[in-house]
């Protein structure tokens, strides 16, 4: 009975350093698959940018000189950009108390982007830069969606990240740096 402990233990031993080394093994190809997420980094000027609204208009960071605003990029084949479009068309008074605007891009076509917007009835700003043929979500290194980008009134950057749930503390906390920037 005792030899059976035994040669169970040692087998059960075997069965955990086996299932380690996968682990490992799979933890480095995933690594090799998958980049490193890299982002805007903080202080650096933002990235010029020419992009559609749904009126057909071209826009460019230029257009929004002098003013902080808050890029968040989506895609209507996105169902968490789907969930979070009413927090953020709630979020648009307060952003707009803190001086900052709030601009969507969405990385679809007019048509597509249209139906968002009519499905959500959303009155945010929104920008039209499909992945194909735009490269504002490559140069805003955008890895998904939601992302958003926060850009102050020189045009630099000053956040950004996945999670929306940060916008609102970013500009609360951009606000307690300093009003300076306020309804430029």
């Amino acid at each position: 009975m005792e030899s059976i402990l035994v040669v169970s233990s040692f087998l059960l031993w075997v069965l955990v350093l086996l299932n380690m080394l996968l682990i490992l093994g799979l933890a480095r190809r995933m690594r090799a698959v998958f980049p490193r997420m890299e982002f805007l980094k903080v202080g650096q000027l933002a990235p010029d940018f020419a992009a559609q609204t749904l009126q057909g208009e071209t826009v460019t960071l230029s257009t929004y000189a002098q003013r902080a605003i808050v890029f968040v990029f989506i895609s209507p084949d996105c169902k968490p950009c789907h969930d979070e479009l009413p927090r953020l068309e709630g979020l648009r008074p307060k952003a707009k108390q803190f001086g900052v605007e709030l601009v969507l891009v969405s990385d679809a076509n007019a048509t597509k982007t249209q139906s968002l917007v009519e499905e959500h009835r959303l009155d945010l700003p929104i920008l039209i830069a499909p992945r194909e043929n735009n490269p504002f979500f490559s140069d805003y290194k955008v890895m998904g969606a939601p992302f958003y980008c926060l850009v102050d009134t020189q045009g630099k950057v000053q956040a950004t990240g996945m999670s929306l749930f940060d916008i609102e503390r970013k500009m609360e906390a951009r606000e307690a740096k300093g009003g300076d920037e306020r309804g430029k």
